[in-house]
């Protein structure tokens, strides 16, 4: 018995012998390993650091068979773990690169015999649709004596930028994620009753044909993109929505073309399968329409209606929207002469006093930055000895639609001192001539007087 207890004793501790052989030799073996692995973002395909609408870019472009990828790149491809690569992955990129979703917890280990990643070697560089090009303010050629305004965008810049859907759109992103992008905490409602007709401006009209006709005109312009179209057909059927389907001013949804065969087939068609369909608050338990205010071209950022109009709905906050100031006609600029600016000063307020210096007369007190800390968004500037609101009183009021949007700035160009010396010698000329004048004037008078009493006496 104590033979076999012996033998029983000595086969364990070998055992644990070995075992403590092959910890000794595996530890060493796993660290190394875990040394050499390296882990990536999934989605981060060039492997930047952060996923951006570039990555999206480079798994559509292996989606079509426009690039060929290796094992590791593959992987980071894949955001959807379906063991392909198609646009729905790009898509999935795109949603995190904007914010609407997040892989943060998601990443891929490559290990040290797997192929290393070199982004400059396996694609041309891709623009970042996001990236912000910050474009250089024009220099100022002006005559003297006058106000030259540089402005930024078109339109008021609250909620959806047309310009700004259209990049998106032909960058991947669908129309739910757009709207979803441009009104914050929204989502797009599905399936609603609506009526056959809608009270437009003056009568009737076939709802369906109303917002393609709108559409037509608001933005069928500048695209021929599905999901852009759907997006402002989205957009202005939730706005006939908010108001009852009773709309007494155009502005308030927008304007129409004159008819529907003025629309195009493609329009008609991306229209008829979103119509019925309007954004809410997705916390909204109700699913009340929003607000869903759109215009042309935002100035960097989609502008705050806080700063526009004073009013405070949560999803219609300032969101990044760069892709317009790549457009040649992102800047556009106005220029008044001092008499032209004073008269739409007075027409607009009479009592507002201007002092005899023109240069003094405007002064922007404050204004966002979404161009940068010098430009954006005016949201209060003095006129003369009155502080008024930059868009709603200065944009829409003085200027009465000359500037295109409240993202400006303004510089006056004032007379040469020896301009001003010739004036004033040319004042001082006219005002001794005019004393000369009229003292020619009473002496002609008196002795026209003198004449008619000798002749009298």
């Amino acid at each position: 018995m104590n033979s076999e207890n012996c033998v029983r004793k000595s086969r364990l501790i070998n055992k644990i012998y070995m075992l403590a052989i092959a910890v000794l030799i595996l530890i060493p073996l796993f660290c190394l390993q875990s040394s050499a692995s390296t882990a990536y973002l999934l989605g981060d395909i060039d492997t930047d650091g952060t996923i951006s609408s570039a990555d999206a870019r480079l798994a559509l472009r292996y989606a079509v068979k426009l690039d060929e990828y290796n094992k590791n790149q593959k992987l980071l491809a894949d955001a959807n773990k379906d063991g392909e690569i198609t646009s729905a992955d790009a898509r999935v990129i795109l949603r995190v690169a904007v914010k609407l979703d997040d892989l943060s917890g998601e990443s891929v280990v490559f290990g040290s015999d797997d192929e290393e990643i070199d982004a400059d070697e396996w694609f041309e560089e891709v623009p970042d649709i996001f990236e912000k090009v910050i474009p250089e303010a024009p220099e100022i050629e002006a005559e003297e004596d006058t106000f030259t305004f540089t402005v930024y965008g078109y339109g008021h810049g609250v909620g959806l930028s047309q310009y700004g859907a259209v990049a998106l759109a032909e960058g991947g992103l669908k129309y739910t994620d757009i709207l979803a992008y441009y009104y914050t905490g929204t989502s797009v409602i599905f399936g609603e009753e609506y009526p056959e007709t809608t009270y437009y401006v003056s009568g009737e009209v076939k709802t369906d044909e109303l917002v393609a006709r709108i559409v037509a005109q608001e933005i069928g312009g500048i695209t021929k993109n599905a999901d852009a179209l759907k997006a402002q057909a989205v957009a202005v059927f939730t706005l006939l929505k908010y108001h009852n389907f009773n709309v007494n001013r155009a502005w308030d949804v927008g304007y129409a073309v004159s008819s529907y065969d003025k629309c195009s087939k493609h329009l008609k068609k991306a229209v008829s399968e979103v119509v019925g369909q309007y954004v809410a608050l997705t916390e909204d338990k109700d699913k009340k329409p929003i607000q869903a205010s759109y215009s042309a071209m935002a100035a960097g950022m989609s502008a705050s209606e806080k700063d526009i109009w004073g009013g405070n709905h949560s999803y219609l906050v300032a969101v990044e929207s760069p892709f317009e100031m790549r457009l040649s006609n992102f800047i556009s600029t106005v220029t008044l002469t001092s008499e032209e600016l004073k008269e739409l000063i007075y027409a607009y307020n009479e009592d507002i006093v201007l002092s005899e210096n023109p240069e003094e007369w405007l002064e922007i007190l404050s204004h966002t930055e979404s161009i940068d800390e010098n430009r954006g968004y005016v949201t209060s500037i003095r006129v003369g000895d009155t502080t008024l609101k930059g868009y709603s009183q200065f944009v829409s009021g003085i200027m009465a639609g000359k500037l295109k949007s409240s993202c400006f700035t303004v510089v006056y160009t004032p007379i040469e001192e020896k301009d001003k010396d010739k004036d004033k010698e040319a004042a001082d000329k006219e005002q001794i001539n005019k004393k000369v004048s009229d003292r020619k004037s009473v002496e002609a008078k008196t002795a026209q007087t003198l004449q008619d009493g000798e002749e009298n006496g």
